[in-house]
């Protein structure tokens, strides 16, 4: 994303929120509107009682965890920008999915210092933020559009990465291989295209990538095989072709493999018998023209 650009959100930012007051987190909490006034009047009520917020034993709040819309009641919209972040430093995790949250990410989220989970699953929101001490970041099922955003591939501290069900294009960055924390990698379902970079053999601690669903195409890097603690490996419903490397073999803690609908031919590698824990291999509808090696399953 260009300076450019987060020059107009900035401003689009100022002029569609109110001005910022000093005030406290009961007040950053109340302003926002995501309470009905039944439980914001009652200065009876600990905000830290408030549902879906969690406090430590200093009373600040570390955790707000939003029941879907239609729970407790709630049934009006909520507002993302609405929220006074810059009154909540100690927010840890911050989770909102099912919410009909539109539009972008606030530019004071990005600035949270202690915030290292945010789920803003299943909303309609179409911009991402600079999110660096993030390690879980889950933005599945939004209206993300465009290339996958590079400063995606700057969140170093990230452990989780969920972007499934948006409408990303373009290729998967080289740069995604310096994540190299990620245990979960998950972009299916969007409209990613060109070719698995072999730099994501970097992301040695990864145990599930879910590439399916997409438009990838070209070999199956061999570069894959680095990926030695993988569980999962998902690469269905694309238009990858060549043959599948050999060297995937090494992969022997897989236990859930999915290749089928692509264009893949060749053989299919007695490599593949390495794989003692596999459960789950599925290589339907491709253009494979040899028979199931017998080591494979034993």
């Amino acid at each position: 994303m260009t300076a450019a650009t987060w020059i107009v959100i900035a401003l689009a930012l100022s002029h569609n929120r109110p001005a910022i007051a000093a005030g406290t987190e009961a007040d950053a909490l109340r302003r926002s509107g995501w309470w009905p006034d039944y439980i914001t009047r009652n200065t009876s009520l600990s905000h830290c009682m408030w549902w879906g917020i969690s406090c430590d034993d200093s009373g600040n709040v570390v955790e707000i965890n939003m029941p879907p819309r239609g729970c407790y009641g709630r049934w009006f919209r909520s507002n993302l920008i609405s929220m006074n972040f810059s009154l909540l430093p100690n927010l840890g995790s911050l989770q909102l999915p099912y919410n009909y949250l539109t539009g972008i990410t606030p530019l004071q989220i990005c600035a949270l210092p202690k915030l290292w989970h945010l789920d803003l699953s299943n909303n309609y929101l179409t911009e991402l933020g600079n999110l660096k001490s993030l390690i879980h970041l889950d933005f599945n099922f939004n209206l993300l559009p465009g290339p996958i955003p590079p400063t995606l591939t700057k969140l170093r501290n990230l452990t989780h990465l969920y972007l499934q069900g948006n409408a990303f294009n373009g290729s998967i960055p080289p740069e995604i291989g310096n994540l190299t924390n990620l245990a979960y990698l998950s972009m299916e379902d969007n409209r990613i295209g060109g070719y698995i970079p072999p730099e994501l053999g970097n992301l040695k601690r990864l145990i599930h990538l879910d590439f399916s669903f997409n438009s990838l195409h070209g070999l199956i890097p061999p570069t894959l095989a680095k990926l030695r603690n993988l569980t999962h490996l998902y690469l269905q419903g694309n238009a990858f072709n060549g043959s599948i490397p050999s060297e995937i073999g090494n992969l022997t803690n897989l236990a859930y493999l999915s290749m089928e609908d692509n264009i893949i031919g060749g053989y299919i590698p007695l490599e593949l018998g390495n794989l003692k824990k596999l459960i789950y291999p599925n290589l339907n509808s491709n253009l494979l023209h040899s028979t199931i090696p017998l080591t494979l399953g034993v």
